[in-house]
């Protein structure tokens, strides 16, 4: 029995070649940077869902109000073409006014998922940086074993 079970289960199921090469601190280490990575990129896309939500709650009451002087003024326009006139200055404005808060809205999300990628392609970065160092090692550590037997 060695001092790393995951070795002596590794051993047990015939890949003795790869239990004594292989870094299980390292792979555990590992796992939990990448278990961070997730729970900072899921940090980041919840901040952005809620920056959006508390936005889109802001633009409700701002529509809301915007409703209500409409139909304020509208009510007492003095004429039809005066009425039309209103109502057309209204929704030329509500057209403007909901393009420019929807692509407000999709940089908001744009950038949260944008953020939360970048965390996420960081750790992978890393671990692959980590995953090649380790082959390195471990090749040069079995070049050295071969030639130490010859």
């Amino acid at each position: 029995m060695s001092n790393n079970p995951f070795a002596d289960v590794l051993k047990a199921w015939g890949c003795d070649k790869y239990a004594d090469n292989f870094n299980f601190d390292k792979a555990i280490a590992s796992g939990r940077q990448n278990a961070k990575a997730f729970g900072d990129a899921a940090k980041a896309a919840s901040d952005g869902f809620q920056l959006i939500a508390n936005r889109q709650a802001t633009l409700i009451q701002k529509q809301a109000e915007e409703a209500q002087k409409f139909f304020s003024s509208f009510s007492s326009a003095k004429s039809p073409e005066s009425a039309l006139e209103q109502l057309t200055k209204a929704a030329k404005s509500n057209a403007e006014s909901a393009l420019a808060n929807s692509k407000e809205l999709f940089e908001v999300a744009s950038k949260s998922a944008s953020e939360a990628a970048e965390i996420l392609n960081k750790r992978l970065s890393a671990a692959l940086s980590e995953c090649n160092a380790e082959y390195s090692s471990n090749q040069s550590s079995e070049k050295q074993k071969k030639s130490a037997a010859a």
